[in-house]
């Protein structure tokens, strides 16, 4: 299998008053079309750091990120979001769903957001059939018009997945996504998750301190002193 994602020797550092802190300092790690790796490490390590680099949510002091042989680093801003838009899917562990809005609308904004101004004026065209697809495979056909605050956490987790994977990604960026949960919903969740990676061949990298989340995985790799080491 090709490399579908690389990051090459990431450095980065924040600061916190005067003094600077070290989070990622040459950090690299590939994953393959078809993947799952689960990225593991220590409360603060860098994990959300790394996973926000490598999905152009944020940039790196130094290093490159690659993704299919394309330097992130060197797009323009405007290619930078096209591509972020078109080529990922977040999942994250506080859901990140827009209270203002249903739920078949929450999932449908990244495909609004990619289509032409006049097309997105139109709710019910840029991908709707896709949508209720989505929707109804992970039990949620019945709650199309429902807000967030009318959901339970595992509901919402649900149509943030549906809302990652309405522009078909190449790649699945998780972040916690059962932290946030009860251990029994937490593994409805993963259920889904792997469904999508042995049907679908769907690419993912999901950040995880929980070793049984990691077991999961085609393979495991640690974040620690702010390099990637193999598990």
């Amino acid at each position: 299998m090709d490399n579908l994602l690389e990051l090459i020797a990431l450095h980065k550092t924040f600061r916190l008053g005067p003094a600077t802190i070290p989070v990622l300092t040459g950090a690299s790690l590939a994953v393959r079309e078809g993947e799952f790796v689960a990225l593991m490490g220590a409360s603060g390590s860098g994990k959300s750091t790394l996973l926000h680099i490598a999905g152009a949510l944020d940039h790196a002091d130094g290093g490159c990120t690659s993704f299919r042989g394309q330097n992130i680093c060197r797009l323009s801003r405007s290619r930078r979001h096209r591509l972020r838009n078109q080529a990922f899917g977040f999942v994250f562990q506080l859901y990140h769903l827009l209270p203002e809005l249903n739920v078949l609308e929450n999932v449908l904004l990244p495909a609004m957001v990619a289509a032409p101004w006049w097309r997105a004026l139109v709710p019910s065209r840029p991908r709707q059939k896709r949508a209720l697809e989505l929707l109804a495979d992970l039990g949620l056909g019945q709650r199309l018009q429902h807000r967030p605050a009318e959901l339970s956490g595992g509901e919402r987790q649900r149509v943030a997945i549906a809302r990652a994977l309405i522009n078909d990604p190449a790649l699945v960026l998780a972040d916690e996504p059962t932290g946030n949960l009860d251990p029994p919903t937490g593994r409805g969740i993963l259920e889904v998750i792997t469904r999508l990676h042995r049907q679908r061949r769907q690419s993912i990298l999901l950040v995880t301190h929980e070793p049984t989340v990691a077991a999961l995985a085609d393979r495991v790799v640690c974040l620690c002193d702010g390099k990637i080491k193999s598990a």
